[in-house]
């Protein structure tokens, strides 16, 4: 559970503008503010997943309101992907990450061929969003 502290308050520390003191007490809520936002949060935990190979469930992204030591205490409960599912797992969740970057670059522009892009990407999403299904089906089964 002390690696997933760290790790995590390492990541939002590199994504800070402003340095912080993070601690297990330390409510996630409580370390945004103009130097670190819920953005950088949200990066940090698409990082976390890269690092440490697993996926972490859509609701842990909305409990901004437990402390880091109750949010890792979440995360080591969450099943690790095998070895040998791992380069899979590491090109989808990558390919999604940038994917997110271009989609939020396109997301202010309304030319047809934006929108087509924008159009793209969704199905692209759609695409790994069941590769990622697959792939977490053969780990909970094993």
């Amino acid at each position: 559970m002390l690696r997933y502290i760290y790790t995590f308050a390492t990541l939002l520390d590199y994504k800070s503008r402003g340095k912080k003191h993070y601690s297990p007490d330390t409510v996630i809520s409580n370390l945004f503010d103009e130097n670190l936002n819920e953005i950088d949060f949200i990066k940090s935990l698409s990082e976390l997943e890269l690092i440490c190979g697993f996926e972490i469930p859509e609701d842990l992204y909305d409990k901004t309101n437990l402390t880091l030591g109750e949010f890792a205490d979440e995360l080591s409960h969450i099943p690790v992907i095998p070895d040998e599912l791992y380069p899979e797992f590491f090109d989808i969740k990558f390919t999604s990450m940038k994917l997110t970057k271009r989609y939020i670059e396109l997301e202010n522009k309304t030319d047809a061929e934006s929108l087509s892009e924008m159009l793209r990407i969704n199905e692209k999403f759609e695409e790994l969003d069941d590769r990622l299904n697959v792939l977490l089906g053969d780990v909970l089964v094993n």
